[in-house]
């Protein structure tokens, strides 16, 4: 300890320390403008990579697979998002045919909720898309006539003529038509369709006429 003490003095009085330089306190790398440059290379100027005393540069971006794996993940997110609006939101579904007419076209498309589906909501005079009971491969777009518990008329172009014969929808089923009788295979036919085949509530055209749709009827009190 006194060597170490002698050493740093000279002639009765302490000499100061010389400082560290603070070159060495610099870091081994530093990052200019997105680039990695070697602390060496900056204070001397000089370079190893490259002629004419240029500075090695690296750019400072992730690895290709990285960004690839990435987009990968982001393109999953969105088709599952799809998915999820798609089956469990709104559906744009095409339909065809006579049985709709005024109301809808014979060709165009309707904007159906399926939040509605199963039967969930659904009241009498909505507009509803299910599969057909005697042929699950068959789409078909119909107006609730009945719910469970009402009581319908089974044919009411018969009923016109004097023949009128009703029929009390089951429980857990409903009842549907055609609003051009006369061109509509409906529950007529087939008797009622189980809710469990409902698919959603048809809110809204979006081809053959823009317009979104609402209860035509109205109750029997007003």
């Amino acid at each position: 300890m006194y060597r170490l003490f002698s050493r740093h003095c000279h002639r009765g009085r302490i000499l100061s320390i010389r400082p560290i330089p603070p070159t060495i306190y610099k870091p081994i790398f530093t990052r200019h403008n997105g680039t990695i440059t070697s602390s060496s290379q900056s204070q001397t100027g000089g370079s190893t990579g490259g002629p004419g005393g240029e500075e090695d540069t690296q750019p400072w971006y992730h690895p290709r697979w990285r960004r690839a794996l990435t987009s990968l993940i982001i393109g999953i997110k969105l088709l599952a998002f799809t998915h999820l609006i798609v089956s469990k939101v709104f559906i744009i579904s095409q339909c065809e045919g006579p049985s709709m007419l005024p109301t809808l076209p014979t060709s165009g498309s309707v904007v159906v909720n399926n939040l509605y589906s199963r039967g969930r909501g659904v009241k009498v005079g909505d507009l509803i898309a299910a599969h057909r009971p005697d042929d699950m491969d068959v789409m078909l777009l119909k107006r609730v006539i009945g719910m469970p518990g009402d009581y319908v008329v089974i044919d009411p172009m018969a009923a016109a003529e004097g023949e009128t014969m009703m029929v009390r929808v089951p429980e857990g089923h409903c009842w549907i038509a055609g609003d051009n009788l006369s061109h509509s295979i409906d529950s007529r036919f087939y008797g009622p369709v189980p809710l469990g085949l409902v698919m959603g509530k048809v809110v809204a055209q979006v081809a053959g006429g823009r317009r979104w749709f609402s209860t035509p009827f109205i109750k029997v009190e007003e």
